[in-house]
């Protein structure tokens, strides 16, 4: 807790508001149900399994960010996160291995 406490008062006044909005946002439960429920094809679909995987999904969205907020430092850009952004971010994550190789061939492209 004193190490929180310690990252916490180092923070920007940008970055603890991205912090405070990080921290309150997430994925309806209804929808990330039936999202897990399509992909595994059950209707049996745990709740903790649904946190479990709205946590790793609202990490993998967090990480994303974060990247693409790297992408704007670098470009010397201000202003709000662009799709150019998130784009380059997801690039980086996927040639870096953070993100796993598509299993099952896509039937459309």
């Amino acid at each position: 807790m004193a190490k929180m406490q310690a990252i916490l008062s180092q923070f920007t006044e940008e970055q603890m508001s991205r912090y405070e909005s990080f921290r309150r946002s997430g994925f309806q439960k209804a929808n990330m149900r039936r999202i897990l429920a399509s992909i595994i094809g059950s209707q049996k679909v745990s709740m903790p399994m649904t946190i479990v995987i709205s946590g790793i999904a609202k990490m993998f969205v967090g990480e994303l960010i974060e990247t693409g907020r790297m992408i704007m430092a670098e470009r010397k850009e201000m202003g709000p996160i662009r799709p150019c952004h998130i784009r380059e971010a997801f690039r980086r994550l996927k040639l870096e291995g953070k993100i796993p190789k598509q299993s099952v061939p896509r039937l459309f492209r």
